[in-house]
């Protein structure tokens, strides 16, 4: 079953369950007060698709499946108006999931290796099908 955080960006969102499978967000802990929400999550899944990144609206990296998976904590800080969402901040430690993946602190191979992806065709299709996915996403929920 796919859980998913409200707080996810359409494009964020995409981007993870692209590169995700088995993706799930379960809660720790919420503390609250009229003009904030603090939620402690773990993040869990199985890297099994591309995982990409933009950088100034073009492709900048893009990594190759690894099969391996995450599990790590991360806190979302929701901000409230008028008891709407009107910001939101994720603190995440980026650095661990790459070390996780076994692609952070780069070997000279997977340097080598990462900015070939960054240039080939196949990081275009992998960018290009997420793109695709945050478009249909961010498409589903204006409606």
């Amino acid at each position: 079953m796919r859980s998913h955080s409200a707080s996810l960006s359409s494009w964020t969102g995409s981007a993870l369950w692209t590169a995700f499978s088995d993706l799930d967000f379960p809660v720790l802990g919420i503390a609250h007060n009229d003009e904030q929400v603090w939620i402690r999550l773990r993040m869990r899944g199985r890297h099994t698709g591309p995982f990409v990144r933009f950088r100034d609206g073009a492709l900048d990296q893009a990594i190759h499946p690894t099969g391996r998976d995450i599990d790590f904590e991360q806190n979302r800080v929701l901000d409230l108006r008028d008891g709407k969402v009107v910001g939101h901040a994720a603190v995440r430690d980026d650095v661990a999931v790459l070390g996780r993946l076994r692609v952070f602190p780069p070997s000279p191979a997977v340097g080598l290796s990462m900015l070939t992806w960054r240039v080939t065709e196949w990081a275009a299709r992998a960018a290009a099908d997420v793109t695709a996915k945050a478009a249909e996403a961010a498409a589903g929920s204006a409606r």
